[in-house]
């Protein structure tokens, strides 16, 4: 089975290239200051942004191929796998790479409206492609994001850094739009977009009120597939099981809730839960603490 790399925190990706630890929650690489590096396909816990200035690469995004061509941005959001696998070879990557956590979004107004973003889909095909004045200005960005992680400290590193996200969002959501205008109709034979679809529409349809917490049996056969079937493909494509990538779904999103100040027995119940005794047997199993310790270190962190 071809190797998957875990992504489960910024300083996982950026500590692979070598390059010191500038934020527990982001980072900023540029790729024209490192020389060739080894192909990777990951599994991201984290958001990212990766601005490609030079040549193409072939990349993997989901189960489908992908052109990572000159002037373009690939976007990922968590539980989402891209890259390259590791044959042995090496490349030369031009251009710059952003990582941020969820959680350096918690309390903000990007928290909840960073899943509106469409570009961040696997139904998408193709990077999205910029304009001379957008990558001038995308590299700028992450150039001062890069700046404010090195050089500047204080309570208002994080505002403008989310802000600098902000802007940088809102340029890629113009590609988009440019490139994808009928955004609504997208589709994909992509097995791991079409399971991310659906977990991510069981809870904004409230499913998990009368259904509970979703399972592998129920995701399959809304896909028309058996559960074995279906678990083999996930497990292939992730390098994990279907029911772990349910789990990590389900605890980012617990995460959220926690961060803003419910209780782990209201998380729980607002998950689909039925104890929260549940909630925290999961909680440590993905992230190794209970909810309440998650709490408590990001406070004191």
């Amino acid at each position: 089975m071809k190797e998957i790399r875990k992504i489960k925190c910024v300083d996982d990706y950026t500590q692979y290239y070598g390059v010191k630890s500038q934020h527990p929650l982001v980072g900023v690489i540029c790729f024209d200051e490192l020389g060739e590096v080894r192909h990777s396909l990951n599994d991201y816990g984290v958001y990212g942004f990766f601005l490609h200035r030079e040549s193409e690469v072939s990349l993997q995004h989901g189960m489908s191929s992908f052109r990572y061509e000159e002037n373009s941005l690939i976007c990922v959001s968590p539980e989402q796998v891209g890259g390259h696998p590791d044959d042995g070879t090496t490349v030369q990557l031009t251009g710059w790479a952003l990582l941020f956590h969820p959680t350096l979004l918690t309390g903000t107004a990007l928290e909840n409206q960073i899943e509106t973003f469409g570009f961040f889909s696997y139904m998408l095909n193709e990077a999205l492609k910029l304009d001379a004045y957008e990558c001038n200005i995308i590299t700028s960005i992450l150039r001062s994001i890069r700046h404010e992680l090195e050089h500047r400290e204080g309570s208002g590193l994080k505002g403008i850094v989310v802000s600098y996200i902000s802007l940088l969002l809102n340029y890629a959501q113009r590609a988009f739009l440019r490139q994808y205008p009928s955004a609504t109709n997208l589709k994909s034979n992509d097995l791991l977009a079409q399971f991310h679809t659906l977990l991510y529409n069981y809870y904004k349809q409230g499913l998990q009120e009368k259904l509970g917490l979703p399972t592998v049996s129920y995701c399959a056969g809304e896909l028309s597939l058996t559960a074995n079937y279906f678990g083999d493909v996930v497990k292939q494509a992730t390098g994990s099981t279907a029911q772990s990538y349910i789990q990590r779904f389900i605890i980012q999103r617990a995460r959220r809730l926690l961060l803003n100040g419910a209780t782990t027995a209201e998380t729980a119940y607002q998950l689909g839960f039925e104890y929260p005794q549940h909630l925290n047997r999961m909680f440590k199993k993905v992230i190794g603490a209970s909810p309440s310790e998650y709490v408590k270190q990001l406070i004191a962190d």
